[in-house]
């Protein structure tokens, strides 16, 4: 059961992530000669709308492992597992989709070699922050989520 809420989480934070890359590579798509992207209300907008919806997944994945029974002492690394495959996995599909925007780029400063350990540590740094993500908004779900215990009644 854990192991499937695992994989559900990191399909819906892969997908988030997914969807808002593709999106913001097609606002990169669009600008004239490789320009650099201007800070707009739209994709200000859509990175909070990510960032809240990949922070109610985990918190979700936490209030489902305290209603499953988890040990508390689980629950952060189940969190950071999670954290860890969406970070992975997301992290290459953002790669992938921003690697000829950015290869053009670094290319007009004359650092074309670079790519492939700019895109590196990319990832690495998209693991990271998925992982601390991971374990601290699913514990926060799962200590949101604990049934509390019931007072006994006055005798």
């Amino acid at each position: 059961m854990r192991a499937g809420l695992i994989a559900l989480a990191v399909v819906a934070l892969v997908g988030i992530g997914a969807v808002d890359a593709s999106i913001s590579n097609e606002q990169l798509a669009q600008l004239p000669g490789r320009a650099r992207p201007a800070l707009s209300a739209g994709g200000a907008a859509l990175t909070i709308l990510g960032i809240a919806l990949s922070a109610a997944v985990y918190a979700a994945l936490g209030w489902w492992l305290a209603h499953d029974g988890a040990h508390e002492g689980a629950v952060l690394g189940i969190g950071m597992a999670a954290g860890a495959g969406a970070g992975i996995i997301g992290g290459a599909i953002r790669a992938y989709l921003v690697r000829n925007y950015l290869g053009d780029v670094l290319a007009g400063y004359g650092l074309g070699d670079l790519l492939g350990v700019t895109l590196a540590i990319f990832v690495a740094l998209s693991v990271v922050v998925s992982v601390a993500a991971g374990a601290g908004l699913t514990w926060l779900g799962f200590r949101g989520g604990r049934r509390r215990p019931t007072p006994r009644p006055p005798s």
